[in-house]
């Protein structure tokens, strides 16, 4: 932190805005547009733990608006197949370096890119028979990836729940509790791990306001744009900020 420039500080709050207005506006995807950009310019275990709590703030507002659509069988049934991701994710955190742990991130980014690009205008379908399953496994790796990396587990949910055909507030709230779930069991993780450090309650008490005002624009702006051009630009986003973190 104390050797963040301005044009850093500015590019980082920055970030952390569209990151929120972009969760705000389609109930996932803010950790996947701001974690890759913001390890850009801060380690990577300090970025997944200040995210992992505002991750975790953020939802209470829109859960309070809508808490009555919520889908409560589906969080049963994918919540603790979600904590058993994330006990993996942190135990593997635990053993990584974090030069190894960001040039993984990287790859795992630019890959992330590619399978949203492919799938923007054409939502990955899954068969109905075996729903429960794939939700299952999903939901491991959903863990996984948010304790990991702190990103792409809102669109491996979203695989699940479009399959499910549910009303477009009611995906929104139920994806934005099972996250919710996620980032507290990753608190917890991190926690664990001695990430909450002086420096990150800085960033976090820093990346509030900034949250605040992302999750306002993103609840301004729902509904009112095109979702295969918006889901083309993030997928561009995170291919190039992916190479970057590849090359940092």
């Amino acid at each position: 932190m104390e050797g963040l420039g301005i044009p850093e500080l500015v590019f980082a709050a920055l970030v952390l805005t569209a990151g929120y207005a972009v969760r705000g506006t389609a109930g996932f995807g803010g950790q996947a547009v701001a974690v890759p950009l913001l390890a850009l310019v801060l380690p990577l275990p300090l970025v997944v733990a200040t995210v992992a709590v505002l991750t975790a703030l953020s939802s209470f507002g829109h859960w309070r608006r809508y808490r009555d659509k919520v889908v409560w069988r589906e969080i049963l049934l994918l919540a603790p197949y979600t904590v058993a991701g994330v006990i993996v994710g942190i135990y593997v955190l635990n053993q990584m370096d974090v030069r190894t742990l960001t040039r993984a991130f990287g790859a795992f980014v630019i890959l992330y890119a590619c399978f949203t690009l492919v799938t923007a205008a054409r939502p990955l379908a899954l068969p109905g028979r075996i729903l429960k399953p794939i939700g299952a496994v999903l939901s491991v790796l959903a863990g996984l990836a948010g304790a990991l990396f702190g990103a792409a587990a809102g669109p491996l949910y979203a695989i699940y729940f479009n399959a499910l055909a549910l009303e477009k507030d009611s995906f929104r709230v139920t994806i934005t509790t099972i996250l919710t779930v996620l980032a507290l069991s990753r608190v917890a993780g991190y926690a664990v791990l001695g990430l909450y450090n002086e420096a990150t309650l800085l960033l976090i008490g820093a990346g509030l306001p900034l949250m605040m005002l992302g999750s306002h624009i993103g609840y301004r702006l729902a509904g009112r744009l095109d979702q295969r051009t918006f889901n083309r630009v993030v997928a561009v986003l995170l291919f190039v900020s992916g190479v970057a973190l590849l090359l940092k």
